[in-house]
C-alpha cells in the first residue's frame, strides 16, 4: 500500500521536486512566449524575435535536459512514474510515450528551423524560404502547445493524482 501523497512541492505544492516543476513551467510558458515572438514579426522586429526565437529553444533544452537528468538520477521513468495511481500505470506510460515522441520531433524540427534560418538571417531573409519558415514555425508551435497540454497532463498523473 503506498502512502499518502503529500503535497508540498517546492513550487507547484505537488510530490514533484524542484526540476520538474521548473520543466513543467518551461514547457507551459514555451509557447506564450513563441506566440509573443510571432507578433513582433508582424512588427518588422525579426531582430527580436530571432533572439527570442534562440533563447527560448535553449530554456526549453536545458530545461529537457535537466530532467532527463533528473529522471535517470530517480532510476529511470518507471521509478518516477511510480507514485501516480496504479490503476492510470498503462495509460501513463503510454501517454508518456506520446509525450516525448512528439517532444523529440519538436524540439529536432524547431532546432532545425532556427540553424537554416540563422545561416540565412541578414542574407536571404525575407525571401523565397520565408514561406517554409513560416509553416514549419507553426507546426513547432503546434508541438510547444501539444508538449504544454500533455505535460501538464503527465504531470497531474505522475506527481498530483
Amino acid at each position: 500500500m503506498r502512502d499518502a501523497p503529500c503535497h508540498d512541492g517546492p513550487v507547484l505544492g505537488s510530490r514533484a521536486d524542484l526540476v520538474v516543476d521548473l520543466t513543467l513551467l518551461t514547457n507551459l510558458s514555451a509557447p506564450l512566449v513563441a506566440a509573443a515572438s510571432f507578433r513582433l514579426v508582424r512588427r518588422r522586429r525579426a531582430d527580436i524575435h530571432r533572439r527570442m526565437q534562440l533563447a527560448l529553444l535553449a530554456v526549453c533544452t536545458l530545461a529537457v535536459v535537466a530532467l532527463e537528468v533528473r529522471i535517470r538520477m530517480s532510476g529511470g521513468s518507471g521509478a518516477f512514474l511510480s507514485h501516480g495511481p496504479t490503476a492510470w500505470a498503462r495509460t501513463t506510460r503510454a501517454f508518456l510515450g506520446v509525450h516525448i515522441t512528439v517532444a523529440v520531433l519538436t524540439y529536432a524540427v524547431w532546432a532545425r528551423l532556427a540553424f537554416r534560418s540563422s545561416s540565412r538571417y541578414g542574407k536571404a531573409l525575407p525571401g523565397s524560404f520565408s514561406t517554409t519558415h513560416r509553416r514549419t514555425g507553426w507546426l513547432v508551435f503546434a508541438g510547444l502547445c501539444f508538449n504544454a497540454v500533455s505535460a501538464c497532463a503527465m504531470y497531474v498523473l505522475a506527481f498530483v493524482a
